[in-house]
């Protein structure tokens, strides 16, 4: 591997094997070409009742809360491109269920940009299990029952004044979106981003009663996740997320699964200037940090580095926009640049209580610059 500029992300992604993850992909892009593709580890840790294969690069991953730029900033980037939302628009002119709360009056803006005030989480999905049981997952009574909780949440902060990393604002715009698109929200993402795109390995799982709809890929193709708490089993092509979980395994929050290079193709179209399938005055504005409340650092599908704690390290460029996963998922972009980097980590894999990938990311992430001669 002499002259390798990559040569110590590759060391350390490999060393990541077993301390932080099972199983683990990184894609570097410069100028809207792949640059670095690297594959480690396997889709499970052995002896845990699924047969691990090696991680190749169409190994496909819970994107958990990559669904929020991928899919519903990305959606309301195709809806406002073709004039169809106004940002300025209140939830209520959107979602008539919110009429008469006081979510109503919500901007779709500070939804977007996590400035609506709404808490950051709530255990929905675990609440509901327990008390109905896993068959309430997935039925328009369980979707009524989440939504009807969150129009019901105090506010911890007025509207537009403080961001507040928020999975609830999140589910709201996705059924929001289903209202505006007249349909679901896992066939508006199919029909507006992942067809025009090509992409055959991105897609929801949807959940009815409880279970899971047989996946478009063979279960053993995407990495596993938790031995999850609320379910009691090792979760493999199944949403990781309890909320979603109960929502249908289809929400605005979390529920996307795909690989790392058609999360590539996804961000890279978001900086064609062609406009292919996003508006590109639309996705330079949701990139911009123009309409981020006071003090925050997250535009309206992204969040941008935290001055020296940030996952993307210490030595990335200016301008840079990404977003994480709790699976262990997480991308940055530098949409000038069209240079992108792409990590998918399974680091939930058995129990969300390891959290060494909180010290790996950055120290990954600056060796993935120096290799870039950044």
């Amino acid at each position: 591997m002499a002259g390798d500029p990559f040569r110590a992300a590759r060391d350390l992604l490999r060393d990541g094997v077993g301390p932080v993850c099972s199983g683990a992909m990184l894609l570097v892009s410069r100028a809207g070409r792949v640059v670095l593709e690297e594959a480690v580890g396997f889709t499970a840790f052995p002896g845990l009742g699924v047969p691990p294969r090696p991680v190749r690069p169409d190994t496909v991953f819970d994107f958990a809360s990559l669904t929020k730029p991928l899919a519903t900033a990305a959606i309301a980037m195709v809806l406002a491109g073709r004039g169809r939302l106004d940002l300025d628009a209140r939830l209520g002119d959107c979602l008539p269920a919110a009429r008469g709360s006081d979510k109503a009056a919500l901007r779709v803006a500070d939804l977007l940009a996590h400035g609506s005030g709404l808490p950051a989480w709530r255990p929905y999905g675990a609440d509901l299990v327990r008390a109905r049981g896993e068959a309430v997952a997935g039925t328009a009574a369980a979707r009524r029952a989440v939504l009807s909780a969150i129009l019901r949440e105090p506010l911890p902060s007025p509207p537009g004044t403080v961001a507040i990393y928020s999975d609830l604002g999140y589910v709201l715009l996705g059924l929001a979106w289903e209202h505006l698109g007249g349909a679901r929200l896992d066939r508006l993402f199919a029909r507006w981003i992942a067809r025009p795109l090509g992409l055959r390995r991105t897609f929801f799982v949807p959940v009815s009663r409880g279970v899971a709809w047989t996946p478009p890929v063979p279960a053993l193709e995407f990495a596993a996740t938790e031995r999850c708490p609320t379910r009691g089993r090792l979760l493999q092509g199944e949403v990781h997320d309890d909320n979603a979980f109960v929502l249908g395994g289809v929400a605005g929050h979390a529920g996307l699964f795909g690989t790392a290079r058609e999360v590539w193709t996804l961000l890279d179209a978001m900086c064609d200037a062609a406009g292919t399938v996003f508006d590109p005055g639309v996705a330079r504005e949701f990139c911009s940090l123009a309409r981020a409340v006071p003090g925050s650092g997250r535009t309206l599908a992204f969040d941008t580095p935290t001055p020296g704690a940030s996952s993307a390290g210490t030595r990335h460029p200016a301008g840079l926009v990404g977003h994480l996963g709790f699976t262990g998922t997480s991308f940055w972009l530098h949409p000038e640049t069209r240079t992108a980097v792409v990590l998918l980590t399974n680091r939930v894999h058995p129990t969300r209580d390891n959290v060494a990938i909180h010290a790996f990311r950055p120290a990954l992430h600056d060796a993935v610059w120096e290799g870039l001669g950044i």
